[in-house]
């Protein structure tokens, strides 16, 4: 209406500025007509905007139906996923301590053994025949000289007839010892109760110290060894609970205790070791299969949670969407201090005290102080 009144008060100002005949007092007649035509448009306006008020519903603010939850206290724990591979405690390829021919193998691969069963024996018929030879000489040299003994106790005799045949008789007496125990290594037994994983040569083969002939392995007890980051050397300790997985064994799950942890870093990987020992009763984890670790890093009981997904950032930082309750329920952005995640749920070490509704379904849709529903 203001809009009407200035181009008619323009239109009477031009068409007294064109007249050339005007007095003061025609002006000042004019110019009391002006004002009082302008008092009667501006009293219309008022009646007409207060008519309108009246045939016209003031506009409702918008009211948004969103999904809430309630923010949660819980003991929040985190882990850090590593990896390994499977190892048994009791495995060894066993090698001859003495070079010779092998003789015989009386075991076979994927037999079960006996700790101390025979697995191969070397030819020792050249050992054993100069053992015989030296048997034979030692029971001379032994009647010789239990009689020199007895004519030496009765004085008869000189002393150094005496020692060269008591010093012949020990000297016999230790190559023979000497020969039993070279014999005896020609015989190789299972160190600890296994299985015959491997067998590298054949009989007839000649054998060699430390080169390995038989493999045995235990499966009833293995390990696992992982690198970890020096950065959580302060929070693995040994007893810490770790649950290892084997992606080639869907379903079979161990949750051990640690039972090493390394104190030295490796300075090229910035890591240190642990190591997990595994019970393996069933015996359906194998040596040398991959293992999947996840060790405890953090352990917060009591902790304020919210969902991951639903921490919002802006130019201010971290935020949610809050639900006030006192007087019509509207939403409030709330700014937070987050602490550490686990991908799902992020801890909140301020902003938030649990107990709050923060609106997990519709946060895109509402802004600050907009009116919210949910059921």
């Amino acid at each position: 209406m203001k809009n009407v009144i200035i181009p008619i008060v323009a239109m009477i100002v031009m068409a007294a500025s064109c007249s050339h005949e005007r007095t003061a007092e025609k002006i000042n007649a004019d110019l009391v007509k002006t004002r009082k035509q302008i008092t009667a448009l501006t009293v219309k306006q008022t009646a007409l905007e207060a008519e309108l008020a009246i045939k016209q519903p003031v506009k409702e603010e918008k009211i948004t139906k969103v999904v809430v939850e309630t923010v949660k206290k819980i003991n929040f724990t985190d882990y850090i996923q590593s990896n390994g591979m499977v190892e048994a405690v009791k495995a060894a390829s066993i090698s001859p301590e003495m070079g010779g021919k092998i003789a015989s193998i009386p075991v076979k691969v994927g037999q079960q053994v006996k700790k101390g069963q025979l697995l191969m024996v070397l030819d020792s018929k050249v050992m054993e025949s100069g053992l015989v030879e030296l048997q034979k000489g030692l029971e001379m040299v032994v009647t010789t000289y239990n009689k020199q003994k007895e004519l030496w106790d009765q004085g008869v005799g000189s002393e150094m007839q005496y020692l060269q045949i008591k010093n012949s008789k020990e000297s016999l007496e230790s190559k023979l010892a000497t020969i039993k125990s070279q014999i005896e290594l020609t015989k190789i037994y299972a160190p600890f109760d296994g299985r015959i994983e491997k067998l590298a040569m054949k009989v007839g083969e000649l054998a060699s110290p430390g080169r390995g002939i038989v493999d045995v392995v235990n499966l009833s007890s293995l390990y696992v060894n992982t690198e970890v980051s020096e950065a959580f050397m302060q929070t693995v300790n040994k007893g810490d609970s770790v649950a290892v997985d084997f992606p080639n064994l869907p379903g079979v799950t161990r949750n051990i205790p640690v039972a090493y942890k390394g104190d030295v870093i490796n300075p090229q990987s910035r890591t240190f070791t642990v190591r997990v020992e595994i019970p393996n009763k069933g015996q359906e984890i194998k040596p040398n299969m991959l293992a999947n670790m996840k060790l405890r890093v953090i352990n917060l009981p009591d902790a304020v949670v919210v969902p991951t997904a639903l921490i919002r950032q802006d130019v201010e930082g971290s935020y949610v969407f809050m639900v006030e309750t006192s007087g019509a329920a509207k939403a409030h952005k709330v700014y937070l201090k987050t602490g550490s995640s686990d991908g799902n749920m992020t801890v909140i070490e301020s902003g938030l005290i649990g107990g709050e509704m923060i609106i997990s379904q519709g946060y895109n849709h509402v802004k600050e102080g907009g009116l919210v529903s949910w059921n």
